[in-house]
């Protein structure tokens, strides 16, 4: 695709998404942690594809197989414990990616059907449902939404074990691909997940939400850096206090 028949998507995408990069900057620096999705678990487990699509032109889902993949669920805004809050799941694959390379997809609690598949929902503690990609890859079957299903109960407060997985083309039906099985730990992760770095084979960004979700990301990985570098601050300054002050001779 030329430049120029790129300009008019990213233009549409940019102001909207430095407005989302500027309140995750904001955020994050207010808490001194991650800007988006500060509070989370961890987990591993494999996706399993049990019904392949071929057509839609996405190798890891184009034949029965079983792909090992880390997970990160979690509470987006990070809003205080109690309230409702929306939920999310980040899904690598290790060799997902062109070449063999990672892949990284980001979910988000959503609805399911016609344009309520793109609005976010708040969602309150304890409470796991559906979550989809919110915003469409280009595929060479056009553009695809991903989606996944709790198909477990929670356990102990821990998000469900398993999930189905399912892919729609523009507004189509749902169409069940596969089963993700997850062992969560009750630890979090500081691995950052980015599908516009980190693309599934066979998708690429469109101009719009390559523009809209790049801020963000750009405001988590300053944040991040900012975060690390006060905590490097102090605990050196906790040392050299330890040490006590310089005895001159």
């Amino acid at each position: 695709m030329g430049v120029l028949t790129r300009v008019p998507g990213l233009a549409a995408g940019a102001l909207p998404g430095v407005a989302l990069g500027v309140a995750a900057l904001v955020a994050g620096l207010a808490r001194r942690d991650k800007a988006l999705h500060p509070i989370g678990r961890q987990g591993t487990g494999d996706l399993t594809v049990t019904d392949p699509v071929p057509g839609l032109g996405v190798d890891p889902l184009a034949r029965v197989g079983t792909h090992p993949c880390t997970l990160r669920w979690s509470r987006s805004m990070g809003l205080p414990e109690g309230w409702p809050d929306i939920e999310g799941m980040a899904l690598r694959l290790p060799t997902g990616g062109p070449d063999g390379g990672v892949a990284d997809v980001l979910l988000a609690s959503t609805g399911t059907h016609g344009p309520s598949r793109y609005l976010l929902l708040l969602r309150g503690p304890g409470r796991f449902g559906h979550q989809t990609s919110l915003l469409p890859v280009r595929t060479p079957a056009g553009p695809a939404t991903f989606m996944i299903a709790p198909d477990a109960e929670p356990v102990d407060g821990s998000p469900p074990a398993a999930y189905t997985l399912h892919v729609a083309l523009g507004a189509g039906d749902w169409v069940r691909v596969g089963r993700i099985e997850i062992t969560w730990s009750e630890q979090d992760t500081s691995q950052r997940f980015d599908p516009v770095a980190n693309p599934l084979a066979g998708t690429e960004q469109y101009p719009f939400v390559q523009a809209l979700r790049e801020p963000p990301y750009v405001a988590a990985r300053l944040v991040t850096s900012v975060g690390r570098a006060g905590r490097q601050r102090r605990a050196a300054a906790r040392r050299a206090g330890r040490r006590g002050p310089a005895v001159s001779q």
